[in-house]
């Protein structure tokens, strides 16, 4: 019986059914990937999934629109401001 290291450091799956096989899906001849790999694969997928439903979140909420009516909003104040300044000068 060969040793799981062993299997690790030779670095692919021979296919002969080894009852180690350290390697996803077992058994298949010139395989390479480690079951902790790909399980690592599934954890890297599901925060990707993760930050992709954020991002979209924070798109619907914080968006394009929401930029331009904040632009509106800053050139009123911007207005006001001049304004105020002007009014100032003259007293």
């Amino acid at each position: 019986m060969l040793s799981r290291e062993f299997l690790l450091e030779r670095g692919y799956c021979c296919g002969h059914g080894c009852l180690m096989c350290p390697y996803d899906p077992k058994h298949k001849k010139g395989n390479t990937m480690t079951r902790e790999a790909v399980e690592k694969l599934d954890k890297l997928d599901k925060r990707i999934t993760d930050l992709e439903q954020t991002i979209k979140e924070f798109m619907t909420k914080w968006g394009p629109k929401v930029q331009e009516r904040r632009d509106k909003r800053d050139e009123v104040w911007d207005e006001m401001v001049r304004v105020i300044s002007i009014q100032d000068k003259n007293r």
